[in-house]
């Protein structure tokens, strides 16, 4: 009789972990599987969402663009930086072309030079809608291009401010009208705060208006 009650004994005390066990899985994942299914479901309806989420999960967004530049430039890999930061495949206007690809070697090796610290700081970032009529907008799920400053500490521990051109790499992004496709963000300029951009003419001021070239 004793034999028999430990054995009820010990059934009972595994069937009480099983069921803990169970209780606490379901716990877990019911949790889960309920917010995908919303999570699904809410990029169905709604698709500038499900590329808000795809871009923050992939890693393909402006600021990861920059950070990618930053880091080689960091560890003094010139041709890495150089790689990351891509040149327009547009033949026209050649000496535009010409003028973006010098930048590229010589702000490259400036910021190396510079010996900037690892952290910097990301104080404004302008969306630019680069189709029909281009212009600064709010939202940035409708943007093609994404016109970013940046502040950096030198090697002399003063502020310098850097602006980063990232745009969709194939052409014009036409937003809503497409049902948000994905973007392909690309790094096209960098240029100190100040200057003129050579890959995006326009600018933001009081109105938006195209630079001339060759730059007056």
């Amino acid at each position: 009789m004793t034999i028999g009650r430990r054995e009820d004994a010990k059934e009972s005390e595994e069937y009480q972990m099983i069921t803990r066990m169970n209780r606490k899985f379901r716990l877990i994942v019911i949790p889960l599987v309920i917010t995908g299914a919303l999570l699904l479901i809410a990029a169905i309806l709604f698709p500038s969402l499900r590329l808000t989420l795809v871009e923050q999960i992939t890693g393909n967004n402006p600021e990861a663009r920059i950070e990618r530049y930053v880091h080689a430039v960091l560890r003094g890999d010139e041709e890495a930086a150089l790689k990351i930061w891509e040149l327009p495949s547009w033949k026209a206007q050649e000496s535009r072309s010409e003028a973006l690809a010098e930048r590229r070697a010589a702000i490259t090796r400036e910021l190396i030079r510079n010996g900037i610290q690892n952290e910097y700081l990301i104080r404004d970032t302008e969306w630019w809608r680069t189709c029909c009529e281009p212009s600064v907008i709010c939202n940035g799920r409708a943007a093609g291009g994404a016109r970013v400053t940046v502040q950096f500490i030198d090697g002399q521990g003063l502020p310098v401010s850097y602006i980063f051109d990232v745009f969709h790499r194939d052409g014009s992004y036409w937003g809503s009208a497409m049902r948000y496709p994905t973007r392909h963000w690309v790094l096209r300029d960098v240029y100190p705060s100040g200057d003129e951009p050579l890959y995006w003419r326009m600018v933001h001021q009081a109105d938006v208006h195209h630079l001339p070239w060759p730059a007056e």
